[in-house]
């Protein structure tokens, strides 16, 4: 998803500073936005350690003389039942998937705030923040106070020209994702037609589909829109509506 969003922002004209906690990674999104003619530069950042963050920040202001959109995308999970989860799992997830969106917005906003000219966040979070995972209670808990800390924080910065939004996708054939299910064999197949069928549209998402709503929170397309979260997930299933 992540890699989406920095091309579809450099293909609506924006110069589009990356990271990641590996710069292997970030090779081929930073030739995908110089080959649409926009600038950018890779850095390696672990979103749980603040200097990391904060630094990303000031590379962004030192290179482009200013920061005008923060796009929070780091995420990281596993599966397990609540009662099985070690302390230091929780709190790694929380720290990558909660404090991470924190630090940006926090450093983010602290630039925007002296450069006086507003700015906009876009915190991605999760249908398991809205409705709960059994297998990820621990990810669905750090992805809902995401959603939260959204609307918290539209409302502390929005007299500051500050807008910050959220998106919660729903299943999205990331490359990682759909790499899993692949090593899975049939099973991996069975996975993903059970987890379409649950979807209305019957299908899962296109990781375009969450980076073009990303560009169009960051766009004056939604300039009076703060503290808000778009949940885009292909919408229920018919079963689940007949039987509500």
């Amino acid at each position: 998803i992540g890699k989406s969003i920095a091309i579809e922002f450099a293909r609506a004209g924006a110069d589009v500073a990356i990271c990641s906690r590996k710069l292997e990674h970030l090779e081929p999104v930073a030739k995908a936005i110089k080959d649409l003619g926009r600038k950018t530069f890779a850095v390696a950042v672990d979103v749980r350690q603040e200097d990391q963050v904060k630094g990303m920040v000031e590379r962004v202001v030192s290179e482009w003389g200013r920061l005008d959109v923060m796009v929070n995308n780091a995420g990281a999970s596993f599966r397990a039942r609540p009662e099985d989860i070690s302390v230091n799992g929780w709190n790694t997830v929380i720290q990558i998937n909660l404090n991470g969106v924190f630090l940006g917005c926090k450093w983010a906003g602290k630039q925007m705030m002296q450069q006086k000219t507003g700015g906009v966040i876009v915190n991605i979070s999760s249908i398991a923040g809205v409705y709960g995972s059994t297998m990820m209670s621990h990810y669905g808990a750090a992805k809902a106070a995401v959603i939260t800390l959204t609307r918290e924080l539209g409302t502390a910065w929005g007299r500051q020209g500050i807008r910050v939004n959220c998106i919660a996708p729903g299943p999205v054939e990331t490359e990682g994702y759909l790499d899993v299910l692949k090593q899975a064999g049939p099973d991996g197949k069975k996975t993903y037609d059970k987890v379409a069928a649950r979807v209305g549209m019957g299908r899962w998402g296109k990781v375009e589909e969450i980076a073009w709503p990303c560009v169009f929170l960051a766009s004056d397309a939604s300039s009076w829109m703060t503290g808000e979260t778009i949940v885009i997930d292909g919408g229920p299933s018919p079963r689940e509506m007949d039987e509500g």
